[in-house]
């Protein structure tokens, strides 16, 4: 596989000769976890760019996903801003080369704490994500979550790890 490094100054930008990758970098090594946060790094800048998501009360900000290392959950007021983040993320997992192990993705649309019906619209890649079944847990930053979830026994859980 060969590739070009592109290098921008004020004045011009520059590119490399052909950089040709033989292998890339165990999952072990040190440096994966950095470099994995760099590559995620253009995701994570257009999710803040985007109009999606929660205002933060008495502030300008909006959260509209949280992110740690491979784990990630998108936040939206609607269907329609969980379909535009959706629609960054596959963007930008395209552009380097990410694949999202979609059997490990869900989706629910809550308002107020009560779960919405999701239209479902032509072959998109939003519709590959299974819809999250309200009654089951799942896990987020390996804790997990629901809506009868048990803090005082998910505590416990967490002490004997």
């Amino acid at each position: 596989m060969e590739n070009k490094a592109f290098f921008k100054n004020k004045q011009e930008v520059m590119q490399s000769q052909p950089i040709q990758i033989r292998r890339g970098i165990f999952q072990g090594d040190s440096l994966s976890p950095l470099l994995f946060c760099i590559a995620l790094i253009p995701l994570r800048n257009e999710l803040n760019r985007a109009v999606c998501g929660y205002q933060v009360h008495g502030t300008e900000k909006k959260i509209s996903h949280l992110l740690y290392m491979d784990d990630l959950k998108l936040l939206g007021r609607n269907e329609n801003d969980l379909k535009n983040e959706i629609k960054i993320v596959q963007t930008i997992s395209e552009d380097v080369n990410m694949n999202f192990g979609l059997e490990k993705c869900a989706r629910i649309c809550l308002k107020r704490g009560r779960v919405q019906s999701i239209m479902h619209i032509g072959n998109t890649f939003e519709n590959d994500i299974k819809v999250l079944n309200p009654r089951k847990a799942y896990k987020y930053l390996g804790i997990e979550e629901n809506f009868d979830i048990q803090h005082k026994n998910e505590k416990e859980k967490l002490k004997k790890e």
